[in-house]
């Protein structure tokens, strides 16, 4: 098995920044909301797995009686016991592997897996578990990179993601960003593979026609190209989309 990429807060500090995380939250709530994922008062059970500094996992608080943030980078997990809104009762910070989940079966009422599958030696196990511990009917919000994306995320180099391993490393080390590159995006139809058990909701499209209704101004300017598109524009071109949103629902 690959290692774990640990430590992940220290290569990319702007995990950190809530001022670069916070439209991210809203615009997860906003989807969370409108999915009926999110219950009326405070009960049930949730996880942030690669909660990193606990953005979002302080942002589920709210609505859940108890709320994990579950990640393997010890650095971020340092630094959310700093963060003002974290010392609140009912949110709880773990050390943990997502491919072997702290947590009985059955027992989960929502997971948050944010941009997280591509950071794990193993996927298929991470998803095995995610079904594992959700209870039926419990749901995970999903948000996934393709690899099939232009300009690779995590270090601003074009094409990267569409290398073989051998050559990504070699293009990291000739740009100064690394000697490794150790993400593993998937492309659309190997994320639809990933998450076959699971009843989805695909917001990828309404996000994409509606960003001011889920609070994704901060990807698609009112008035742009992108909202002015038309749908069956986005339908034509679906699979070389950069990101997706699904809501799993186990069943």
């Amino acid at each position: 098995m690959t290692k774990y990429q640990k430590n992940l807060s220290i290569q990319s500090p702007i995990l950190l920044d809530i001022t670069h995380k916070q439209p991210k939250v809203d615009k997860v709530l906003s989807i969370l909301k409108d999915s009926g994922a999110l219950p009326d008062t405070q009960e049930g059970i949730a996880i942030d797995i690669g909660c990193s500094i606990g953005f979002f996992a302080q942002a589920l608080t709210p609505y859940f009686k108890t709320v994990f943030g579950l990640d393997i980078d010890v650095n971020a997990l340092s630094e959310a016991q700093k963060l003002p809104g974290n010392d609140v009762d009912n949110l709880a910070f773990l050390t943990g592997d997502s491919l072997n989940l702290p947590f009985a079966d059955n027992s989960i009422d929502l997971i948050l897996c944010n941009h997280t599958y591509e950071h794990v030696p193993d996927a298929e196990i991470l998803f095995s578990e995610i079904q594992r511990v959700l209870k039926p009917g419990g749901r995970c919000y999903l948000g996934a990179a393709s690899r099939l994306i232009l300009m690779e995320p995590h270090y601003h180099l074009l094409f990267l993601s569409w290398l073989p391993k051998l050559l990504a490393h070699k293009y990291m080390q000739i740009m100064g960003k690394g000697d490794e590159y150790y993400e593993m995006l998937r492309t659309y139809w190997g994320i639809r593979k990933l998450i076959c058990a699971f009843d989805v909701t695909d917001y990828t499209l309404n996000v994409l026609k509606n960003p001011g209704r889920f609070g994704a101004r901060d990807m698609i300017r009112e008035g742009s190209w992108i909202e002015r598109t038309p749908t069956f524009i986005w339908k034509l071109v679906y699979p070389l989309l950069p990101t997706y949103i699904f809501i799993l629902k186990k069943v």
